[in-house]
């Protein structure tokens, strides 16, 4: 067993042993200070370059190679070593003490070269190749973990002389510290702005009381967090306001993270042509389900073209709703929808063509209950029992910790996952899932069991206010979650294929198919609870309603979708890029919309720095599968069925990147999927026939 000595003079095991069998199970320990971060992230260096150099040896000393001697090494390495990388480099997302932030970046800009260095070893891929040559008897899972090493080395420049293999190790190395600066600015970020209360004519009293200024009369303070923004841009009917939270919100970090993003765009294509790709968007799709950007273009082009239709009813619905607004306000109606105005226009197309009025649905929605009941729902879904943890070991007062365990007779130990639901400074400013310790197989043979970290920013509960979510907020939590038993879930034996290891534009797929729970009356009925008695359900009329409004603005918010999955695809088809012009020129010609001059949302589009490059797509390809797998399966026979659940488990969840998705799929539904269900989901009529 490989040890790290992290904790001088501890090592690996004694530290196991010192907290004992439970505390084993999890490994992650989140007491360290900003000194014992970086000096863990030494030590993983160092005993992965051994891990690394062993596997070397074996071409070098001409012993014969077998996959215990290469590629079980590197596993048995990333099994252990990944909780313990966790450790140094999740603080940066959520520790509260800034100086444990700025270690744990330096942390992760050492690991991440270190990654890069070990992606590189020629002498490494040399000894698998080797390996592959002897054409060994594997097991699937290990012939898998072969092809996908040698076709991952293969990718990275292995088969190039040294001067292009030099370059691409260096480009690799600037793009991971590119993308930390990037990450570590987008979660500093805490810009506040101050509004009078006529400034906020039309945002609830609730809101205003939780931002009255603690020194200044008749003065509100807000973030540009989730909630705050939301919460001026449904309700408020002041155009300068909205257009003041519009322009900071789409200009956060920038030029800042702009910059950045560009350089990394030279960058990216000049390591696909290094590698023999046209574009890097070519050399990205190359391992995923679409395979091409020649495939993606026309899907995306093909869907923007069906909702042209519903996006013109839209338009000209909004419109109308906006020379109202104008009329009673007493501002100029110029007859032109801007980007600050789409979001309440919608809102109040909402409360009156569906007569869904959100302000009133949220008091259904007390954080607390929702979460009861969500976690009661995936435990009856997926046949598993959670149980919390007292005052568990986290990184803040508010984290929660569960253990998850099999529901059966014994009930064996599945995993366990903290909830981090609130925001503050410098904590990671969106909603995500974070695997934190990967299910597999440890050195000794046994089982390590999956941790994972759902890392939310709902608004904090105070003595005088509940905690009240939108109903998108309870579809982020549903989603979220999704993500989180996806790594709970997997029985895949190495790190490698873990969790959510699965081709990048299918990954989304099971958690949005879980969002449809938040949308069916069955789903909605054990959701709500009236935040003064949550006995009180959302009424069965409010209910209809909320269920009907699904379709409301499908248009438009594809639309958006579409304008960033495109503005991705080009971008990463160039050699170089300047992302505001782009995004503007994309935004015209999918929404015929202005981009709000002088802003770049790019800045804070953390997808495309953060591992979504060329792959932004996935989220609109995934949708087809998630409305497949709902309506064919779960809305067929039964949302709650358990069998159904079971199956999902177990083709779904459970296989991780083991097989490929288009498998999973077919296992799942019995047949390939079909893109009817997702189109009938938008509101569209399809003819079966044409759905292939």
């Amino acid at each position: 067993m490989l040890s790290f000595p992290f904790l001088a003079p501890n090592c690996y095991h004694l530290w196991l042993q010192q907290h004992g069998e439970k505390k084993a199970a999890n490994k992650l320990q989140w007491d360290l200070d900003a000194e014992q971060i970086l000096v863990l992230a030494d030590a993983l260096i160092a005993t992965g370059r051994e891990a690394y150099d062993s596997v070397a040896a074996v071409k070098r000393r001409g012993v014969a190679p077998t996959f215990a001697n290469t590629l079980q090494v590197l596993a048995d390495y990333d099994s252990q070593a990944y909780a313990l990388h966790s450790m140094c480099t999740f603080p940066n997302s959520v520790a509260p003490d800034k100086d444990l932030r700025t270690a744990s970046t330096e942390a992760e800009n050492k690991l991440n070269t270190f990654g890069v260095e070990c992606s590189m070893r020629v002498d490494v891929f040399e000894s698998i190749e080797r390996l592959s040559d002897t054409s060994p008897t594997l097991e699937p899972e290990q012939q898998r973990l072969m092809e996908r090493s040698l076709r991952d080395y293969r990718r990275n420049g292995m088969s190039l002389g040294d001067e292009a293999r030099g370059r691409v190790k260096a480009i690799k190395e600037q793009l991971s510290n590119l993308g930390t600066r990037y990450s570590t600015n987008s979660n500093e970020e805490n810009t506040m702005l101050e509004f009078t209360k006529a400034e906020l004519t039309g945002v609830p009293e609730d809101f205003l009381e939780s931002h009255e200024h603690a020194d200044k009369a008749d003065t509100f303070t807000v973030s540009l967090k989730y909630p705050d923004y939301n919460g001026i841009m449904r309700n408020c009917k002041v155009s300068a306001t909205r257009q003041k939270m519009e322009f900071e919100y789409n200009n956060r970090n920038n030029p800042a993270n702009a910059q950045l993003l560009e350089e990394m765009i030279v960058l990216r294509h000049e390591q696909a042509q290094i590698l023999g790709y046209e574009t890097h968007a070519h050399y990205v799709l190359e391992t995923r389900m679409a395979k091409s950007p020649e495939v993606v273009m026309p899907f995306l082009s093909d869907l923007s073209e069906k909702l042209g239709p519903l996006w013109k009813q839209e338009e000209k619905s909004l419109l109308g709703y906006k020379k109202r607004v104008c009329q009673e306000m007493g501002e100029e109606f110029d007859n032109k929808l801007n980007m600050w105005d789409l979001t309440l226009l919608r809102n109040i197309e909402t409360k009156e063509r569906y007569t869904v009025d959100h302000e009133e649905i949220k008091q259904y929605f007390p954080l607390g209950f929702v979460t009861t009941q969500l976690l009661q729902i995936y435990q009856e879904l997926l046949g598993l029992r959670f149980t919390e943890v007292p005052e568990p070991d986290a990184w803040h007062e508010d984290v929660r910790l569960f253990r998850v365990h099999d529901d059966t007779a014994d009930g064996p130990l599945v995993g366990e996952f903290y909830l981090d639901m609130h925001p503050r400074e410098g904590k990671y400013s969106h909603a995500a899932c974070f695997g934190l310790q990967p299910g597999c197989v440890a050195p000794d043979g046994s089982w390590q069991v999956p941790v994972a970290a759902g890392v939310m920013n709902f608004t904090k509960p105070t003595e005088t206010a509940p905690s009240l979510l939108q109903h998108g907020e309870v579809v982020t939590f549903f989603h979220e979650f999704g993500h989180v038993m996806h790594q709970l879930c997997s029985k895949a034996r190495y790190s490698d294929f873990a969790g959510t290891s699965v081709e990048r534009d299918f990954v989304e797929a099971p958690s949005q198919m879980l969002e449809n729970w938040c949308w069916t009356a069955e789903g909605l009925e054990r959701l709500s609870g009236h935040y003064e008695d949550t006995t009180n359900k959302l009424p069965d009329e409010l209910i209809e309603k909320l269920v009907t409004s699904k379709v409301a603005n499908a248009g438009g918010l594809n639309k958006r979708q579409l304008v960033l999955g495109l503005f991705d695809q080009k971008i990463h088809s160039m050699p170089r890029a300047n992302t505001a012009a782009e995004l503007a020129a994309v935004t015209d010609r999918i929404l015929g919309l202005e981009m709000t001059p002088e802003t770049n949302m790019a800045a804070s589009f953390g997808h495309l720095a953060g591992g979504y490059d060329a792959q932004y797509y996935g989220y609109m390809w995934s949708d087809v599968f998630s409305a497949d797998m709902f309506e064919s399966r779960f809305l067929k026979e039964g949302i709650f069925n358990l069998e159904v659940g079971k199956a999902y488990r177990e083709c779904i969840l459970a296989p991780g990147g083991t097989i490929d998705a288009a498998d999973m799929l077919r296992n799942f539904l019995g047949r390939d999927p079909i893109q009817a269900p997702f189109l009938r989901s938008l509101g569209l009529k399809v003819e079966e026939s044409s759905s292939d």
